[in-house]
């Protein structure tokens, strides 16, 4: 479904041709219209493959080696000369090239980070932008997990108001939001109760659905708009010009021992630049994290202090006699003590299944404290208990969450 980068791809992209270049090593020569990098040295026109092409890129005018199988002959290093202490700067030049490890590039307008809702969102509308206003952007979207979808396990109360303005017509294309909400309860637990309370949440017009589904749909969409996704690779650090500006990612090095030397399969990773560079990793991304530590955002914005919490979710099919499509039901109190911010919450999805979990503040106060453990508590109230009793888990799995609103320090 997804363009993929795989290592062995990779490979057969490096290998001379007789006569041309491979038409992934084409693509990637590309520049987009509107970028002001035209101009080209004297240097890098001096040097061509084959087929005519340069083995230069230009970004931010500094020439850089590409990893296209070719290499500059001897009449064209002639014009390198040598540096004030006589050595060839054909010699520094190579030199420089293999520390790279031929390290491929790939130039596009933007360079998404995350394949998740905000990311797919952004990009598709970009594309909608582009045959709005009638030109043509190339857009990329790099996605850790191995699938677009893979690592987003949250079972969701959708407000479609969003989806609505970006694709209007995503009923009539066959979305997977299908069970609208048809009850919305509220309870606070003790030990062996649960006392009804009235709803603080307003859901008459959502829909329970699977957030990993609706984004594999996203990702259909985007694609048909001529985003180029990449799962399978984690982007690992943020490209830097002279000036200390964002100009792209790097992806993961693949075939690295646990030990931290390389087999023999080791692949450098892909260097995707970009004129603008979106980050939509989720809560605490390494990228973002970095970038808000070395622009130091937090202080120049005055931005109160993050607080997180852990979501813990198993996903389970019931009897159907027990299954009520479009049920929610939150709740707040026991297993958690007083001191402890959080909550549960169970949607009754289609085809008999069921997401619950258990939400827990990371500042909670008790060392002790295993959220794991208080969600298998939680599974065992006498208000829980009937509805799995007979049912199997399907999936499960835990993440971290940005918790919203006024940020207090806890002291």
């Amino acid at each position: 479904m997804h363009k993929s980068l795989s290592n062995s791809y990779k490979s057969s992209t490096l290998k001379r041709h007789s006569g041309s270049l491979s038409p992934f090593v084409h693509s990637i020569f590309r520049l987009n219209q509107t970028n002001n990098l035209q101009s080209q040295s004297s240097l890098a026109n001096s040097i061509k493959t084959p087929s005519g092409y340069s083995p230069f890129r230009h970004f931010n005018q500094n020439p850089c080696f590409f990893s296209s199988g070719y290499f500059p002959n001897g009449v064209n290093l002639k014009g390198f000369g040598r540096n004030e202490s006589g050595e060839s700067c054909a010699k520094l030049f190579f030199r420089s090239f293999c520390s790279e490890m031929c390290r491929e590039s790939m130039a596009y307008d933007v360079v998404i980070v995350g394949a998740g809702p905000a990311g797919l969102s952004a990009a598709i509308r970009l594309k909608q932008l582009c045959r709005e206003k009638n030109v043509d952007l190339s857009v990329c979207v790099v996605e850790k997990g191995a699938e677009v979808g893979a690592h987003i396990i949250s079972g969701n109360v959708f407000e479609p108001r969003a989806l609505n303005e970006l694709l209007p017509q995503w009923k009539q294309e066959e979305a997977p939001i299908r069970v609208p909400v048809s009850s919305d309860k509220f309870w606070f637990l003790t030990k062996d109760r649960a006392f009804s309370l009235p709803s603080p949440f307003s859901n008459r017009g959502n829909y329970v659905i699977s957030l990993s589904q609706l984004v594999r749909w996203l990702g259909g969409k985007a694609e048909e708009l001529g985003v180029e996704i990449y799962p399978g690779f984690a982007a690992s650090e943020i490209l830097y010009d002279a000036d200390n500006k964002v100009i792209g990612i790097g992806t993961n090095d693949m075939g690295i021992a646990k030990d931290g030397s390389k087999k023999e399969n080791f692949q450098r990773g892909v260097e995707l630049r970009g004129r603008i560079t979106l980050l939509a990793e989720g809560c605490r991304g390494s990228l973002s994290e970095k970038l808000i530590k070395n622009f130091k955002l937090r202080e120049k914005s005055h931005a109160q202090h993050q607080t997180y919490a852990l979501g813990i979710k198993e996903v389970w099919e019931i009897d159907e006699g027990k299954h009520n499509p479009g049920e929610i039901l939150h709740t707040l109190g026991w297993p958690l003590d007083q001191k402890t911010y959080g909550g549960s919450f169970l949607y009754h999805m289609n085809d008999r299944q069921i997401a619950l979990g258990l939400v827990v503040a990371l500042n909670y106060h008790n060392p002790f404290l295993n959220p794991y453990e208080e969600f298998q508590k939680f599974k065992h109230h006498p208000a829980i208990k009937p509805l799995l009793e007979g049912g199997t888990v399907v999936q499960y799995g835990a993440r971290t969450l940005n918790e919203g609103g006024l940020q207090l320090k806890m002291e």
